[in-house]
């Protein structure tokens, strides 16, 4: 989840930096873009309904190479 946040920020200034070299509009539609950005992620991020993702056991190669031969 770190990793997402610290994307979402670098992809952030990266659009406000690119937007201020083309000019003063641009910065100004960069900031509306980016604050609906912020907007949407936080509004997906705090629905408790969904299932959070979650790793499960890693098989081992023998188990793999079991269900290999099962199959």
């Amino acid at each position: 989840m770190r990793l997402s946040i610290v994307l979402l920020f670098v992809s952030l200034a990266g659009i406000l930096g690119g937007a201020a070299l083309i000019g003063l509009w641009a910065l100004g539609l960069g900031i509306i873009a980016d604050s609906i950005a912020v907007g949407v992620y936080a509004l997906l991020r705090d629905d408790e309904n969904l299932p959070r993702p979650s790793v499960h056991d890693v098989p081992t190669l023998a188990q793999v190479l079991e269900r290999a031969r099962a199959s």
